[in-house]
């Protein structure tokens, strides 16, 4: 058994080759490791049963390339072949090419690509089987060219997000792919959605995303105490009940942000500017927020005040 360096393991494992689609695979974690693995054995071919009529005709022969990365169409012919070979040889090819089936080959890759994007942002298993079973069904209506494949696959692991209400923002998802952007990644949401529910008939449950489905994962990005992390789902709960018209990440920056002036511990004293870096938002967004919340404050942190004033 050969092994290799797998840079998520962090240590050299045991290699497995898959030849189907010539991927180098580790057997620990399932990380692609090299997707050119190149088959090096002889090259065996065969030879149409039409010349099995020569006396002097050898049904089987290998040729050795001396050049792996040379096109077969470039390599030394193992026999002249006439022109009724030659034109039943083209049919057959034809034949084959005909029955098929490429589009296994891109679904084995899109799910790959898919379940890397999840293990670089930590998502757990089962939202990774959803995002796949969304990929195949948008595999399956055909509404996407190759061209767009991974702005699919982003929209499939971010509504699969949604769905398990784990939710994450489409800048988060954007930061794993290859160059998409947040429009094509809406996009492609919005589209996707719309075909499973007109031409599957199937009701997709999609939950809105609230400040409290982000607010613990960006306060412990930030390094914040537990006490600061309670505080702030707390008061994204309460802000449900107010009538602020910003989205659901404007408003978790915010409630961090407000935290963080009132806190006296230096663990949960952040700068607004690491704020704008983890959740995405510029420094202008979050003082237009601030403006809004600031009036609630009192009642949105009373729980976080009470403690400090007890603990004193």
């Amino acid at each position: 058994m050969e092994s290799s360096y797998c840079k998520d393991c962090n240590i050299s494992t045991v290699i497995v080759f898959d030849r189907a689609t010539g991927d180098t695979i580790c057997s620990e974690c399932g990380l692609v490791l090299d997707s050119r693995y190149i088959d090096e054995k002889d090259d065996w071919r065969t030879f149409t049963p039409l010349a099995s009529k020569d006396d002097n005709y050898d049904p089987i022969s290998t040729v050795k390339s001396p050049n792996n990365l040379k096109s077969r169409h470039n390599s030394t012919p193992a026999m002249r072949f006439d022109k009724n070979i030659f034109d039943h040889h083209n049919s057959f090819r034809g034949n084959i090419q005909k029955s098929v089936d490429f589009s296994s080959h891109q679904a084995d890759n899109a799910i790959h690509y898919i379940a890397d994007m999840a293990d670089r942002l930590g998502i757990v298993d089962n939202i990774k089987l959803q995002a796949t079973n969304l990929y195949m069904k948008a595999n399956d209506l055909k509404i996407f060219n190759i061209r767009k494949k991974h702005s699919l696959c982003a929209a499939c692991l971010y509504i699969a997000c949604r769905q398990a209400n784990k939710a994450r923002t489409i800048k988060e998802i954007c930061t794993v792919t290859n160059g998409v952007t947040k429009k094509e990644v809406s996009r492609a949401k919005d589209l996707l959605v719309h075909h499973i529910v007109e031409k599957k008939g199937e009701c997709m449950e999609i939950s809105s995303v609230r400040p409290r489905d982000l607010v613990r994962r960006f306060c412990s990005t930030l390094g914040m105490s537990n006490k600061a992390i309670q505080a702030a789902e707390e008061a994204a709960n309460r802000v449900q009940r107010l009538d602020i018209r910003r989205n659901a990440i404007s408003i978790a920056g915010t409630i961090i942000y407000l935290i963080s002036e009132s806190s006296k511990e230096p663990c949960d004293k952040v700068a607004i500017k690491d704020i704008c870096s983890v959740a995405g938002l510029t420094e202008i967004t979050i003082r237009y927020c601030h403006k809004e919340l600031c009036n609630y404050a009192p009642w949105l942190l009373e729980i976080y005040t009470t403690q400090h004033a007890k603990e004193k």
